[in-house]
């Protein structure tokens, strides 16, 4: 899977980051090419395909793939939704707010009317999964990733969605969130450009992508890539682009209750 899509990063910029991840996994000891980005599952489930070897994917795609995870990121992910709420006597295009920073009676009722309002997600994101199993949104659409858009196109679209009666949302990272400004997008209504954003984080957290292997993958070059991701202290930039990796990331080896509750938050039970 190829995390630059979901961030809208340039073509050069993800050529760079394959670059930079076909020689580190070379490193690993695993097969490195031909090297393949993975949009969703189908990608590598489909039959009369060749199986992969590995996929570095996030938790939605690696668990359903019913390949076996080998090491993620244990970096803390927390998704929220981006609500596009009433339109008010707030400055125009005013940045969003916590929910929490709301009273009790405001948090309420955002909460009630987004359970009636569509919401945009990335198809086989992990935060539209971790969403759509809370139930925060009456329903989650999901847009599929596309270069250099990203998840602007996905506030483009919810912008374009939102009436005055009708919110809309966008699912996303809860810092991304609070960063966003509909300034210079346009809606069905100017009115939007007055609507008071609210950050609702789910409840749920993620973690960032991990490494699956296939069945056939051998107990020693399964030890051996898991050791090499363990011990990445300092990567090139482009390599912790292609990772998906922020300050804090640390991979550990999966155990049991770690491994239920990733498929829990998004929605797989057991």
């Amino acid at each position: 899977m190829n995390p630059q899509l979901f961030r809208g990063e340039a073509a050069y910029q993800s050529a760079v980051a394959e670059q930079e991840m076909h020689a580190f996994i070379g490193r690993a000891g695993l097969p490195q090419a031909p090297l393949y980005a993975i949009k969703k599952v189908d990608d590598i489930t489909a039959s009369g395909r060749t199986p992969y070897c590995w996929v570095y994917t996030n938790q939605v795609t690696g668990l359903m793939s019913g390949y076996k995870l080998a090491v993620f990121n244990n970096e803390v992910v927390q998704p929220a939704v981006l609500a596009i709420t009433a339109a008010g006597k707030a400055a125009t295009d005013a940045g969003a707010v916590a929910l929490k920073t709301l009273p009790p009676a405001e948090q309420k009722a955002v909460l009630d009317q987004l359970q009636r309002s569509k919401c945009f997600g990335t198809a086989a994101g992990v935060e539209a999964a971790i969403a759509k199993a809370e139930g925060l949104c009456g329903n989650v659409e999901d847009v599929a990733p596309q270069a250099t858009v990203g998840q602007q196109g996905l506030i483009a679209k919810a912008v374009f969605a939102w009436e005055e009666q009708s919110w809309a949302g966008v699912v996303t990272r809860e810092p991304a969130a609070l960063g966003v400004s509909l300034k210079g997008l346009a809606g069905r209504s100017e009115k939007v450009h007055q609507a008071r954003l609210v950050v609702v984080p789910t409840k749920a957290t993620s973690v960032g992508f991990g490494l699956y292997l296939h069945a056939s993958v051998p107990d020693a070059a399964a030890k051996k890539a898991v050791a090499a991701f363990q011990g990445l202290t300092a990567p090139s930039k482009p390599l912790a682009v292609a990772m998906d990796l922020g300050p804090q990331f640390s991979f550990v080896a999966p155990t049991a209750e770690q491994l239920e509750k990733m498929r829990a938050a998004i929605g797989l039970g057991k």
